[in-house]
C-alpha cells in the first residue's frame, strides 16, 4: 500500500501521527531502543577506546599500532562482528549517523558519559546507571569515528580505506584486545593497511561525515580539524574512481557502478558547511554522474546510496534525478511503498530468509522518509516510519525483536549475535559454537542482527552469520529513524539537557541561504500559502505577499508546467488530469500539495 495520502489542501499534519495500533510501544521504549542502538558503537571502538564491551577483559585496548607509512591511523569502528576496519561500510554508516544528528538533533539524548566510566563505576551497564555529561550521546560516538577519519585523510594522495585482512581476522573467536596480541597471521598487530586504493566512494562518504561534523560540533577546535580533513578526503575522492575491493568481504562489483554518490554527498555537505559556491557547482557536476536507474531498484544500503543522494539532492538543491522516477517521493515509493513491496505496511522488498539482511529495508526506508519529511514538510509517512521501526523492535506477529537486548513488551530479543567481542572470550582454542553465554554486562548490546522475517523464532547458532551478523551499517539508519521519532514525540532541547548551544557552527549564516531550503527554512505550515481549486483551475496566495514559483509534476515525476507569480498571488489552469504533485517555492517558504485534477 502507498502511504502517501491524496490530499487537496496540502500538508494535513505537522508532527508524529497518532498510531493506536502501536500503543504497546511507549515513548520510553523508543528512548530505550535509541540508547541501546547508539551505545552499540561504543562496543565497536578500535584503538585506545575506551570500548565499554572490553571493560573487564584482560585486554581493554586493541590495534593501537595501526599505522600507514609511519603515521598513526589507529581508532575508528570495527566493521561487523569482526575486528577489521572496512571503510566501505564505515564511511556510509558514519555519514548517515552524522546526518541524522544534524537533522534530528533534539531526538538524541544525553544518557551516559562518553568514556563509560559511569557504567564501570556502578558495575551496571543498564541504562539506569548512565550519568549525563552535557554532551548528546550520539555526538560522543561520532567524535570517536570522526577523529579516526581525520587520521585516515593523510593527503590528497593517501587515504586509509581498510585496516586488517578479513581472512586473517576471521581465524579466531576472541576479543579484539586479545587478537591484537596474536601477530599478523592471526589477525593481530601489525596489521596490513590499505592507504592508496583507487576508491572514490569511501573517502567521499568520510568527507561528507566530516563536513557535517564541522558544522554541528559545538567545539570550535573540533570543527576546524574536521573541516580540514573533509577537504582533504574530498580531494582524494575526486581524483579516484570506484570502491576498494577487499577479497571475499567487499567487492567493487557489489556497487554496480554506484560510487559517485560519495563525492556528490561530500561536495553537498561541504557547500552546506562553508557556503562556498564552488562546492555547490561540484555537487551539481557529480550529480550528473550518479547511477539513478541502477539505484532505483534496490533499498538503501552501503553499496547503494543512490536513494539517499536523491533525497539530499532534491531536498536541498532541488536537483531532479534522471530516469523514470524524477521526484524524491516517487523514487522512494518505487523502492518501499508499492503494493508488491510491503506486507501489512512493513517494507519487505529484498527481504525474507537468512542472508538477505532483511532489517535493512524497514530501517533504511524509515530513515529516508524521515529525511523526506524534514526537507519537504510532508509528514504523511510518519505513521509508516513508526510502524516499520516498531516492527523491528518486536511489534510483529512473532514478537521478534531484532535488537540484541531489547525485550520490552515481552519481545523476544536475539541472544546469539555473530560478534567476537560480545562473548568476552580470550581463549583462541574455543570455536565459534563454543562461545557459551556472554558476560551479563553485555546484555544491552544494542546491535541489530541481519535477521530473517520468514521464521517465527531466532536462530541460536552463533555461526549463523546469515541471520545473526551485526554491523555498523545495520544500526545506522535505525538510530537515525529513532532520532526522528523522538524528535517528534519527546524532543530534548539544549536547554533541557543543560547544553551550551553553539553560537556559530558554520562558516556563514545559514538562515539567509535560499539555496538550501530543507536545511535552513522552518518546517512549512499550512498557513504559509492558501490554495483553492475549482476543477482544473488553481488559485494560490502567499500569506507573506512574496513572489513564488509553482511546479506541477505527474505521478511519474515528469514536470508538466512551471508558473511564476507576479506579486503574492497566481491563478492558472492545470494542463493534465489525474493525481498531480504541486510544489510551491518562495524566498523563505516551501510547500507541497497532492491534488486530483478531473
Amino acid at each position: 500500500m502507498n502511504y502517501k495520502k491524496l490530499v487537496i489542501a496540502g500538508l494535513a499534519c505537522v508532527g508524529m501521527a497518532s498510531v493506536d495500533t502501536l500503543a504497546a510501544l511507549s515513548t520510553d521504549d523508543y528512548v530505550e531502543a535509541a540508547w541501546m542502538t547508539t551505545r552499540f558503537y561504543g562496543a565497536q571502538r578500535s584503538g585506545e577506546g575506551p570500548n565499554w564491551m572490553s571493560m573487564g577483559t584482560n585486554f581493554t585496548t586493541s590495534f593501537t599500532k595501526d599505522s600507514y607509512n609511519g603515521k598513526d591511523v589507529s581508532g575508528g569502528w570495527f566493521d561487523c562482528g569482526d575486528h577489521v576496519m572496512f571503510g566501505q561500510s564505515q564511511g556510509y554508516s558514519s555519514y548517515i549517523l552524522a546526518l541524522a544528528y544534524a537533522e534530528f538533533t533534539e531526538g538524541f539524548y544525553d544518557l551516559y558519559t562518553g568514556d563509560y566510566s559511569d557504567y564501570k563505576a556502578a558495575d551496571d551497564f543498564s541504562r539506569k546507571s548512565g550519568k549525563p555529561n552535557k554532551v548528546r550521546d550520539l555526538l560522543e560516538e561520532l567524535r570517536y569515528e570522526a577523529d579516526f577519519w581525520v587520521k585516515a585523510a593523510i593527503s590528497s594522495s593517501a587515504f586509509v580505506t581498510v585496516k586488517g585482512d578479513g581472512d586473517m581476522d576471521h581465524k579466531n573467536w576472541v576479543t579484539p584486545g586479545k587478537m591484537s596480541t596474536m601477530g599478523t597471521g592471526e589477525g593481530g598487530d601489525p596489521r596490513p593497511i590499505t592507504g592508496n586504493a583507487n576508491d572514490s566512494y569511501t573517502p567521499g562518504m568520510a568527507a561528507a561525515m566530516l563536513a557535517v561534523m564541522a558544522r554541528v560540533d559545538p567545539d570550535e577546535s573540533n570543527r576546524t580539524k574536521y573541516l580540514a580533513a573533509a577537504k582533504t578526503a574530498f580531494e582524494y575522492s575526486k581524483s579516484h574512481k570506484g570502491v576498494t575491493t577487499s577479497g571475499n568481504y567487499y567487492a567493487e562489483s557489489w556497487w554496480d557502478g554506484r560510487w559517485a554518490d560519495g563525492a556528490f554527498l561530500a561536495a553537498l555537505e561541504l557547500y552546506r558547511t562553508t557556503k562556498d559556491d564552488s562546492y555547490k557547482k561540484e555537487a551539481e557536476s557529480w550529480w550528473d554522474k550518479i547511477e539513478f536507474l541502477k539505484g532505483s531498484y534496490s533499498r538503501l544500503n552501503y553499496a547503494n546510496a543512490v536513494p539517499l543522494s536523491v533525497v539530499m539532492g532534491q531536498g536541498l538543491l532541488d536537483l531532479q534525478p534522471g530516469g523514470q522516477y524524477r521526484d524524491m517521493q516517487l523514487f522512494l515509493d518505487n523502492i518501499y511503498a508499492g503494493y508488491d513491496q510491503n506486507k501489512d505496511g512493513i517494507w519487505m522488498k529484498e527481504t525474507g530468509g537468512g542472508g538477505s539482511f532483511s532489517v535493512r529495508t524497514p530501517s533504511g526506508g524509515a530513515f529516508l522518509y524521515a529525511l523526506y519529511a524534514k526537507f519537504s514538510g510532508d509528514h504523511d509517512y510518519d505513521e509508516a516510519i513508526e510502524k516499520n521501526v516498531a516492527y523491528l523492535l518486536g511489534e510483529n506477529s512473532n514478537k521478534k525483536s531484532y535488537v540484541v537486548g531489547f525485550d520490552r513488551n515481552s519481545a523476544k530479543a536475539p541472544t546469539a549475535p555473530h560478534h567476537r567481542g560480545y562473548y568476552g572470550n580470550e581463549d583462541p582454542g574455543r570455536t565459534v559454537e563454543g562461545m557459551g553465554s556472554a558476560p551479563s554486562k553485555n546484555k544491552y548490546f544494542g546491535a541489530m542482527i541481519a535477521g530473517a522475517f520468514n521464521d517465527g523464532n531466532h536462530s541460536n547458532s552463533v555461526s549463523n552469520w546469515q541471520v545473526n551478523e551485526v554491523c555498523v551499517d545495520l544500526n545506522a539508519p535505525m538510530v537515525g529513524a529513532l532520532g526522528y521519532i523522538l524528535s517528534k514525540k519527546a524532543p530534548k532541547t539544549d536547554k533541557d539537557l543543560g547544553i551550551e548551544t553553539p553560537q556559530d557552527t558554520s562558516a556563514a549564516d545559514t538562515s539567509k541561504n535560499d539555496s538550501i531550503p530543507g536545511a535552513i527554512n522552518p518546517v512549512v505550515k499550512l498557513s504559509d500559502f492558501t490554495m483553492s481549486q475549482s476543477g482544473m483551475d488553481i488559485s494560490l496566495t502567499s500569506v507573506k505577499g512574496e513572489s513564488f514559483k509553482v511546479q506541477v509534476f505527474d505521478m511519474q515525476g515528469n514536470k508538466i508546467q512551471e508558473i511564476f507569480s507576479i506579486g503574492g498571488s497566481v491563478n492558472f489552469t492545470l494542463k493534465a488530469k489525474g493525481v498531480l504533485h504541486m510544489r510551491v517555492y518562495s524566498r523563505s517558504l516551501r510547500q507541497i500539495y497532492t491534488i486530483k485534477a478531473i
